[in-house]
């Protein structure tokens, strides 16, 4: 299956008109994480580039002021929407995909609390309705920036980057995530909200064994996907 989507235009008129959504101050969130940076940290991209898809993620990095790229943090507001947008995300559209168990040894979770209001575009259709691509009549839609391979992740990120620009009330995105439509996932700006917005308690906690793990079986259960020793 191959996915046409076009480069978010450099010239477009950056005044939009769109619908933004809230996230109240003291609302729960889950961050899966690796153990080089504390939880509630952004990715700085440093050295990244927008152009190669091994690089980075579905919307990072990209380039921003006064930084080279714009940092950025991952989240979501359920343990299951955060582990199918991170531990999973790469995880193929096919039946019951298999999903090795020693890559978890890298990954733990914490939880995360807003210490603000934050504003975040939900990237769903009818909220990407008012946002035009020159040169077609349809408007921006979500099939192409949640449901496209990684081989597309420069297009979603140079989106991601004009949505950036052309909102400078964004604190960042909110989605579906790709292999479940259950919860929100979410991406912050690091220019934007990564001072006094987030804080994470102190604990993280493994998947790879006990309870964290148990955890995460479910979550792959009800995305039918088997965790596997080899």
């Amino acid at each position: 299956m191959s996915f046409n989507c076009p480069q978010a235009p450099a010239d477009a008129d950056p005044r939009l008109t769109v619908q933004t959504k809230k996230i109240e101050v003291g609302a729960q969130l889950v961050r899966f994480h690796g153990t080089a940076y504390p939880a509630d940290s952004f990715n700085p991209n440093t050295g990244k580039r927008i152009d190669l898809p091994e690089h980075g993620s579905r919307f990072n990095p990209f380039p921003g002021y006064p930084s080279s790229n714009v940092p950025t943090l991952y989240a979501a507001d359920t343990l299951q929407a955060a582990a199918l947008e991170s531990v999973f995300h790469a995880v193929q559209h096919e039946p019951s995909p298999a999903y090795i168990r020693s890559q978890l040894t890298d990954w733990r979770y914490s939880h995360l609390e807003t210490l603000r209001e934050l504003t975040v575009l939900d990237l769903t259709n009818p909220h990407l309705r008012q946002i035009p691509v020159p040169g077609r009549s349809i408007s921006l839609t979500e099939s192409e920036l949640i449901h496209t391979p990684a081989s597309e992740y420069p297009n979603t990120r140079t989106w991601g980057r004009f949505l950036h620009e052309s909102l400078p009330m964004l604190d960042g995105l909110a989605w579906r995530p790709r292999l479940g439509g259950i919860g929100w996932a979410y991406m912050f700006f690091g220019d934007r909200c990564g001072t006094g917005a987030l804080r994470a308690e102190p604990i993280a906690i493994e998947v790879n064994s006990g309870s964290g793990f148990l955890e995460l079986e479910q979550v792959a259960k009800l995305a039918s996907i088997r965790i596997i020793d080899h």
